[in-house]
């Protein structure tokens, strides 16, 4: 074989693609799983919206079927920004925004855009899993911002300003977080940009969970230094459309330029369907009323498993998550190591988490549990084979043989 690229070896198989494929083995062999690994929403959008697309697949009309310009069509584009400035109070002309095949594109394309070789970028620990092997295949430098779970995994910005040097390009902020759940302040928000505007760097701000917030607010960025701010968004999550591959960025007009031509090389252009899904959605009546009911909803299953866990698992350390779908536990009182831990649990026990150490360099016994996929009654069964599987484990002192 005449040989491939060394920078692809920045990839690994997605630590959930990898449970999933566990999870279908075990499928096949009749396994109850419950599922806390998924990072995906069990709502599904609205169903006049739903209603709506089907009546127009019936038509003859091409242009569901057709390509769309490079940026996204300028009716989505328009229904976005009204939609940031009725649910944020941030005003983003459609012409600096650009859509995209989803969240991971919308991230490959941005640090395609803005990355050379030896770039510093600053992550927290913990945080988003997909950031580090994007940025390793374009040869920047990770640096690290160290997190404490007994301090709510807030946001220490004179730790962060130490840790700004010459070399940084951009500093990743993900609020609500994956897979903490933690919400930034509006305080730390105009700090960080106070900053990106003095030491002259880009804030990439991670905004996917926006409107999954249970407790408090979201804090945008852009609206404290929008020359500075480049924002990654998705369809994923609150509108329930994981599949249909549909994102957006916004920021500065010539860098989105730019991105948007990143995106048009790896994709040509962002799914038809998928756009006018989201444009319904954006323009439904029941758009406001379905975020009211998934938070609602999502919120009830949080505290379900919460409990759960209390009461299953009494020795882990958590905090209850304020936004994202998301609680990241600490199992260091019972086990010595995550990864194997999440295949035991699997394997054994039948409940898929993912890892901590796929987030943290530093949170290596913890594992991440998502409480938006399963029913009430499975996360608190959920929560009690993790704790038969903690109590299983070949290193826990108080093991039952």
């Amino acid at each position: 074989m005449p040989g491939i690229s060394k920078s692809i070896d920045a990839f690994r198989e997605s630590p959930t693609r990898r449970i999933d494929a566990i999870r279908e083995r075990l499928k096949r062999e009749r396994r109850d799983v419950i599922v806390l690994s998924a990072g995906q929403p069990s709502v599904p959008p609205p169903r006049d919206v739903r209603m709506a697309l089907g009546e127009e697949l019936l038509g003859d009309d091409m242009e569901l079927f057709a390509y769309t310009p490079s940026q996204g069509r300028r009716e989505l584009r328009e229904a976005i920004s009204d939609d940031l400035r009725r649910t944020g109070g941030v005003e983003v002309d459609p012409d600096d925004l650009t859509v995209t095949a989803g969240g991971q594109e919308a991230m490959f394309a941005t640090f395609m855009t803005i990355l050379n070789p030896g770039d510093e970028v600053i992550l927290m620990d913990p945080t988003y899993f997909g950031y580090k092997p994007i940025l390793e295949y374009f040869g920047a430098r990770i640096v690290r911002v160290g997190l404490d779970m007994d301090d709510g995994f807030k946001l220490d910005v004179e730790a962060l300003k130490e840790k700004v040097g010459p070399r940084t390009k951009a500093v990743v902020l993900v609020s609500p977080d994956n897979p903490t759940g933690s919400v930034i302040g509006v305080n730390e928000v105009k700090a960080v940009a106070d900053l990106a505007v003095d030491r002259d760097f880009w804030i990439v701000s991670d905004e996917a969970y926006r409107m999954l917030i249970y407790e408090g607010s979201h804090a945008y960025p852009y609206t404290y230094a929008p020359d500075r701010v480049i924002s990654i968004n998705t369809f994923s999550k609150d509108p329930g459309m994981p599949g249909w591959r549909l994102g957006f960025v916004y920021g500065p007009r010539e860098l989105i330029g730019r991105i948007k031509l990143a995106g048009e090389e790896m994709t040509y252009c962002p799914p038809s369907i998928s756009q006018r899904l989201a444009l319904l959605y954006l323009r439904s009546r029941e758009r406001e009323a379905h975020v009211r009911r998934v938070v609602e909803e999502y919120r009830a299953r949080r505290d379900a498993l919460m409990q759960a866990i209390k009461r299953f698992l009494p020795e882990a350390k958590f905090q209850v998550p304020h936004g994202s779908m998301f609680v990241f536990m600490d199992l260091g009182k019972y086990i010595d190591d995550g990864d194997s831990f999440a295949e035991h649990a699997l394997e054994k026990h039948g409940v898929a988490v993912v890892p901590g150490s796929y987030f943290s360099d530093r949170y290596k016994q913890a594992v991440r549990a998502s409480f938006v996929w399963e029913p009430a009654h499975r996360l608190e069964e959920g929560a009690r084979r993790l704790g038969e599987a903690a109590a299983s484990w070949k290193g826990n002192p108080g093991r039952r043989e």
